[in-house]
């Protein structure tokens, strides 16, 4: 009895100072009200209050005892209509939306955020404002459970050329960045880089704007051409395609409004009428891009494919009249093109905007996400919106930075852990002008060891999968985690990996009671919690380290 008494208050300690390690919560009376914020009473809420924030700010000092990645959770209600508003971790920022709705909840605006350990501050800043804040609570997260990414491509028995090229990115996902450029007019940028910086981009960013509507300036394939000859050079040819009116009625892509009296007005939610001509013509146009991309898979060129970008923003046509007649467009896209044209030569790319959830067309049609970011000399990793992207799509895909003005700085994706698969400036002054990108920045990018270009590139063609391990982003973190286990939710065996030579496995129940016991060797082990009912359990590893699990 005396052994179960003191190990009850062994297990007690320790589960005390786990859970203390992996919820830290701060209210928000108690943070640095500015701008107009008011600390109100509320009976309801935790502390006694709530922070209206109206046009203010609040400012919270937080202290963390471990270095790790933490998920940032906000407590809050938005009475008065959706909202959106900014959130800054130590000045990195981004975006976050609330739903209107008069109940407090809690929202995950920050996603997996590497954090050293010490002094940081957080900030809830205006941006449409007007939100009712509770409190802010961070919350430690186990860096094993962060990816867990699709192995195949969605196009069913894709070509060899492309399984090898999403090979290729599955293994560098993490422990490189591939650097791009976007051309329109051949390939001038990837030769102005090559003259100013001696090496050349990885990727090539290609568009489609101008095929398919009969300009005799303009020589249709091009942009096949350049696909083809930049995949000859090992490089990753990105296809991307503005679209221009499919009934002709205008040459332009963006939507009419008050900005763009000359936009087109063309109407994509016909495609629920099959009869009609909005939809002949785009199935017309669709027809006619996949001949160009099947010449591509004859000549044995994979292509990084990312249409319909940027929906959800609404300026192009596409995205005019919501979610639902944009997946629908994209579900008939891929259906056209892999099951009626069979094409499998195509890596899907969805393009995300902020808070477009709905917009999604689903796991089983994307491979890769995009964000399309235009901060002008911003050089940060952006790696607040790389860990929310990777975890609202579950860590199953990949994530990239398919367009920007200023790309992030090598260093600091390095030094935040943001795994970005690659960055692709927009052509032009982007990537050619200081304001953007200064010659200093590209050149120490081009010469990063963090960085692949051209010169660096395997040959695709023939490129096998080198390793499955977990990326550079979690063997990062596993150097400075001497122990890990996996999965955090049990159902029935749990694998334990360290550093050090493994001796024995401790599993407890919150009684204090032991459960499980093994004697184990090696640096990996796996300890069955099969037949213990649900609930918390924590692993003791050499009776040193002590790992919280849940058993389903």
């Amino acid at each position: 009895m005396r052994y179960r008494c003191y190990s009850f208050l062994f297990i007690s300690i320790l589960l005390s100072i786990t859970i203390q390690a992996y919820a830290q919560k701060y209210e928000a009376e108690n943070a640095t009200l500015t701008g107009g914020a008011t600390r109100q009473a509320c009976s309801s809420c935790s502390g006694g209050y709530f922070v209206a924030q109206g046009e203010g700010k609040l400012s919270f000092n937080v202290t963390l005892p471990q270095s790790g990645f933490y998920t940032l959770v906000l407590r809050a209600s938005a009475p008065n209509g959706d909202k959106t508003n900014i959130v800054a971790v130590n000045e990195t920022t981004t975006d976050f939306i609330l739903g209107q709705s008069n109940t407090y909840a809690s929202h995950k605006v920050v996603h997996t955020l590497k954090l050293e350990s010490g002094q940081h501050t957080i900030e809830i800043r205006k941006s449409w404002g007007w939100i009712n804040i509770d409190y802010i609570e961070l919350e430690k997260v186990d860096a094993s459970e962060r990816f867990n990414l699709n192995q195949a491509l969605v196009t069913p028995n894709p070509t060899p050329e492309a399984k090898a090229l999403y090979d290729f990115l599955l293994d560098h996902y993490g422990k490189k960045v591939i650097s791009g450029a976007m051309t329109l007019d051949s390939l001038d940028e990837a030769m102005w880089l090559k003259q100013h910086t001696g090496k050349e981009p990885a990727l090539l960013g290609i568009d489609f704007m101008h095929s398919g509507r009969g300009y005799t300036w303009y020589e249709d394939k091009m942009p096949i051409i350049n696909a083809r000859t930049w995949y000859s050079r090992n490089g990753i040819p990105a296809i991307m395609w503005h679209w221009r009116d499919p009934l002709r009625s205008t040459e332009e892509f963006y939507t009419q409004n008050d900005s763009k009296p000359n936009g087109t007005n063309f109407d994509i939610s016909q495609i629920s009428d099959e009869n009609s001509a909005e939809y002949e013509a785009m199935l017309k146009d669709i027809d006619y891009i996949a001949g160009l991309l099947k010449e591509l898979q004859e000549q044995h060129v994979p292509v990084v494919w990312r249409p319909l970008h940027e929906a959800a923003g609404g300026w192009f046509w596409w995205g005019a009249k919501g979610p639902e007649p944009l997946k629908a467009l994209w579900r008939l896209m891929y259906d056209r093109m892999v099951n009626h044209h069979g094409l499998r030569n195509l890596i899907w790319v969805w393009t995300r905007e902020p808070g477009d959830d709905a917009w999604y067309p689903g796991d089983a049609y994307v491979d890769i996400v995009g964000r399309d970011m235009y901060k002008d000399g911003d050089h940060s990793s952006h790696q607040i919106e790389f860990n929310n992207m990777n975890a609202l799509y579950g860590g199953k895909k990949m994530v990239t930075l398919s367009e920007v003005g200023s790309y992030p700085d090598p260093d600091n994706l390095l030094q935040d852990g943001a795994g970005w698969s690659w960055f692709m400036p927009w052509y032009g002054g982007y990537t050619r002008d200081s304001k953007y990108n200064t010659v200093e920045l590209w050149r120490k990018t081009m010469a990063h060891d963090y960085v692949l270009t051209l010169d660096e590139m395997p040959d695709l063609s023939t490129y096998t999968r080198q390793s499955q391990e977990p990326t550079g982003i979690e063997d990062e973190l596993a150097k400075k985690q001497p122990v890990i286990a996996y999965p955090t939710i049990v159902n029935h065996s749990l694998t334990v990996r360290s550093e050090r030579e493994l001796k024995t496995l401790v599993v407890y129940n919150l009684l204090g009671t032991v459960v499980r016991q093994q004697k184990v060797t090696g640096h990996e082990a796996v300890i069955s919690l099969a037949g213990l009912a649900p609930g918390v359990y924590l692993v003791q590893v050499n009776s040193k380290h002590v790992l919280r699990v849940l058993k389903q």
